[in-house]
């Protein structure tokens, strides 16, 4: 019962996001004068016309009732495979110009087209250049109209913050990963975290032996805490490695505290400790084939206690940081993915991607930390989904952005477009295409990681 609730809960909040997305190209569409053909729950087939509005928007359900859509008026314009005598493929200038003319065009098998099909297609060309078409709109007011969605995820992911900040939320993680200078609340870096409390950082050292290493053969086992060293009391990693520097080949004593009963102290912190000293001799590299980790503990009572005004403030930086994380972390991915610097860092950076079936996942085990984590993770998927739809991809809304703004520049200056719709076209289906392919192979990779 309660994975169903689970998945419920992840559903309602994606489909907000989505909406709220959505929306942005929907309000944008109407302030232009582009009509909104249909707006849709789901992903087709279509189920249901549920009814039509004064402007002639279809509002309708889809047999599998995840995500919205708008569909605007030629999106994306009608382009034709027919050619001239010369056998070349006529754009859409050409091709008016042609039928202006009165002069024959041929199908891709060098036969005649019609009459009766050559004012089928002239009839698809004017509704190109429709006055409530997308495409006879300005190219600043295309570009609006593919970006609106921008606005609208920003401001979501604004108030979600603002809202967190003012009712005193804490911080979810620690940015350990990433370098970064923005000041982020929710995810801050380690330095971050120790400079407002969020870690608490205490005396004496904890040790990880490396296999087969001085310090294993020495007896040393993971999660020992080192208390002294020849008598000397051990406050940080740095006086810890002072000692061993200075102790090159020679024995030195650690007095240690180790949990007992077989208590997993990185699980538990309520074990119960023995005291014990041993006896271990540095290599002549000054090692002792050890990990130090500091002797840290979070403060799970922080809080940020903020006003109005300010959780505002924080609102907007919490949003714009988490957005420049979000473009380092892909970068880095990126990096990772197609010039790994070592044998295991291309499978790492993969494991790290995740989908929609990732994120669901994620979010059912997420559910037993209470509604404020998942207000949380909802405005950083709202940021994420506006980084993914922002990348100058053909297909996404930052792609089709790229060529508007690339077609508008090279019509001014030449007076015809550097990309013709045909070619637009194309560009849009094949990258589509790969980005289903794409998402088939997260999804695979999602399903692959639950399962193990």
């Amino acid at each position: 019962m309660m994975i169903i609730v689970w998945i419920i809960t992840s559903i309602i909040v994606f489909s907000i996001i989505i909406l709220i997305h959505e929306y942005g190209h929907f309000k944008a569409a109407r302030i232009f004068g582009v009509k909104v053909e249909e707006f849709w729950l789901g992903i087709p087939p279509k189920a249901k016309k549920l009814w039509t509005d004064k402007h002639g928007t279809e509002y309708t359900l889809n047999w599998l009732p995840l995500w919205w859509f708008v569909r605007l008026k030629w999106e994306s314009v009608n382009t034709f495979q027919v050619y001239d005598e010369k056998k070349k493929l006529h754009n859409n200038e050409s091709l008016e110009k042609a039928l202006k003319n009165n002069e024959n065009i041929f199908d891709k098998d060098g036969g005649k087209v019609s009459i009766i099909i050559k004012e089928e297609i002239w009839k698809k060309l004017q509704e190109n250049w429709a006055s409530d078409s997308l495409q006879s709109k300005p190219a600043w007011q295309q570009a609006i109209v593919m970006l609106a969605w921008v606005f609208m995820n920003f401001l979501l992911a604004i108030i979600l913050f603002s809202i967190l900040f003012f009712i005193w939320v804490g911080p979810v993680g620690i940015n350990d990963k990433i370098e970064t200078s923005s000041d982020l609340k929710l995810i801050p870096t380690l330095e971050k975290a120790k400079e407002i409390g969020l870690i608490v950082e205490k005396p004496w050292v904890y040790l990880y032996p490396i296999e087969d290493s001085i310090a294993e053969k020495a007896g040393i086992q993971n999660y020992d805490l080192v208390l002294y060293v020849n008598d000397t009391e051990i406050h940080s990693q740095e006086a810890l490695k002072n000692i061993i520097w200075e102790n090159t080949e020679n024995q030195i004593i650690l007095t240690i505290q180790r949990a007992i009963d077989g208590c997993d102290i990185s699980k538990n912190m309520e074990c119960n400790f023995k005291e014990l000293t041993l006896a271990i001799t540095p290599n002549n590299e000054w090692k002792i084939g050890s990990y130090l980790i500091p002797n840290s503990q979070i403060n799970k009572d922080f809080k940020y206690n903020f006003t109005l005004w300010e959780s505002i403030q924080y609102g907007f930086s919490e949003t714009y940081g988490q957005i420049i994380l979000t473009f380092k972390w892909v970068w880095m991915i990126a990096q990772k993915i197609f010039a790994p610097q070592t044998p295991t860092e291309r499978q790492e950076a993969i494991d790290q991607v995740s989908g929609p079936i990732g994120m669901v996942d994620f979010m059912t085990k997420s559910i037993t930390n209470g509604i404020i984590f998942i207000v949380i993770i909802w405005a950083i998927i709202s940021i994420n989904l506006w980084v993914f739809n922002l990348l100058p991809i053909p297909a996404l809304d930052g792609g089709r952005f790229l060529l508007i703004t690339i077609n508008s520049i090279i019509k001014k200056i030449f007076g015809k477009k550097a990309i013709s719709d045909n070619l637009e076209s194309l560009l849009h289906v094949w990258f589509f295409i790969f980005l289903i392919a794409l998402s088939i192979i997260i999804a695979y990779n999602d399903i692959n990681k639950i399962i193990n």
